[in-house]
């Protein structure tokens, strides 16, 4: 009995940090759709690349395989905020070869790229070139190769820029709502935890949500348009308050925290929680909520048994 109350609070838990982290992802997801983001970051990492007053980014830009990516020139792109979000790495592989070619449009050969990577005069993106032109043994196609996992590379570091950014924005965004909606994770605990009623409801509700969400639901697509994202995110927040979780604030409960103000200090770290939770990822909850079920139908033989949660 008491492990099986223990596994309907943490389900209940669970639950109410699966539906936070989606308004929180959906909310940053929004938020960088509408500013654009990462198109800026695109830009950052190929400045990083071929140099930023080298002319090459530029000429990138305004290159037939990258310009039909976006409206307008690079100049006109730059200014409206509507350079691309994403470039194939074959494709900015061979615009890098096609700049470093003759002019015209003739075949490139290894003397002609090697003589116009010499007249680079950015010396990191000269020497990174060279390299790259020397590792091939002056053979195109594994230039073209290099250029390719070069660029790919660079593309790490400008996803670890908009994973470090969402974080931040997604704890930032689960400690308003904890605060504005007084999500205690502490206070949640207990009251679930004497109140069977609204644990078994939690539990109804969060089995009801993996009957009707596949796992690809706790992840939003890159580049989604923006009226999708609204969508998504009206309905996380109808689905949290369709919960009936015992979230929100009371005229009796502030009555209590000012005649005690250590009670603040104990709602701190409860809405501190719930944000450090919210932020590991909606994806990071939904699995760990298919296991806490499947491991709950196994106590309770009777309860239907949840789908196994992708391993995304």
């Amino acid at each position: 009995m008491f492990g099986s109350a223990l596994l309907d609070v943490a389900i209940g838990m669970v639950f109410v940090f699966l539906l936070l982290s989606l308004i929180c992802s959906a909310f940053n997801e929004l938020l960088e759709t509408r500013l654009k983001n990462r198109a800026g970051d695109l830009e950052k990492g190929i400045k990083g690349l071929l140099g930023a007053n080298t002319g090459l980014v530029d000429k990138l830009y305004n290159h037939g395989l990258i310009f039909s990516l976006f409206r307008g020139t690079y100049a006109e792109a730059t200014k409206n905020k509507t350079l691309p979000s994403y470039i194939p790495s074959k494709d900015f592989a061979n615009a890098v070869a096609g700049l470093l070619g003759p002019a015209g449009g003739n075949i490139p050969s290894a003397a002609d790229i090697r003589n116009s990577i010499n007249q680079i005069a950015n010396d990191q993106v000269k020497s990174a070139l060279l390299t790259l032109l020397n590792d091939a043994q002056d053979d195109l196609e594994k230039f073209r190769a290099g250029l390719e996992a070069w660029f790919n590379s660079a593309m790490d570091r400008v996803s670890g820029w908009y994973k470090r950014r969402a974080h931040v924005i997604i704890f930032a965004c689960a400690f308003l709502i904890a605060v504005a909606m007084n999500v205690n994770s502490i206070a949640l605990a207990q009251d679930l935890w004497t109140n069977q009623a609204k644990r078994e409801a939690l539990v109804a509700a969060a089995q009801g949500y993996l009957d009707k969400h596949p796992a690809s639901a706790t992840s939003t697509p890159a580049g989604g348009s923006a009226p999708v994202l609204d969508q998504g995110l009206k309905a996380d927040i109808e689905e949290l308050k369709g919960t009936n979780v015992p979230i929100g604030w009371s005229r009796a409960g502030l009555q209590n925290m000012q005649l005690n103000p250590m009670l603040w200090l104990g709602a701190l770290l409860g809405w501190f929680l719930t944000a450090c939770a919210a932020s590991l990822g909606a994806p990071f909850w939904f699995d760990v909520l298919g296991k806490i079920i499947v491991v709950r139908s196994s106590v309770k033989p009777g309860e239907k048994s949840a789908p196994a949660p992708s391993k995304s």
